[in-house]
């Protein structure tokens, strides 16, 4: 039985990529209709970036093109259901290189 966490670390991104971040919002266990939402991104250098994403069904789309600021990024959604309420998800963190061969 394996009862062990384990990780390879976080997720590497090259620089000029251009990604399509998902979100499947849930709230207390439920799906949670949302009216809105926005990928949070901090650079290594503390430079904060807004994504403005797409909300289609209980799906939430941001697509993002890799800037040139290589390090380890900090990324977080904010979401807004119809009623007004905003809640922020917990940051995950990930990495930008320059080329897919860039070692680390």
């Amino acid at each position: 039985m394996n009862s062990a966490l384990v990780t390879t670390g976080p997720e590497i991104m090259t620089v000029g990529s251009t990604l399509l971040f998902q979100l499947k919002p849930y709230l207390n266990g439920l799906l949670w209709a949302l009216s809105g939402a926005t990928l949070l991104l901090t650079s290594p250098t503390g430079v904060s970036y807004t994504v403005a994403a797409t909300v289609t069904g209980n799906e939430v789309t941001a697509p993002w093109t890799v800037v040139n600021t290589e390090g380890t990024w900090v990324r977080a959604w904010r979401a807004q259901d119809p009623s007004g309420i905003v809640l922020y998800t917990l940051p995950l963190v990930f990495r930008v290189v320059n080329s897919p061969g860039t070692p680390f």
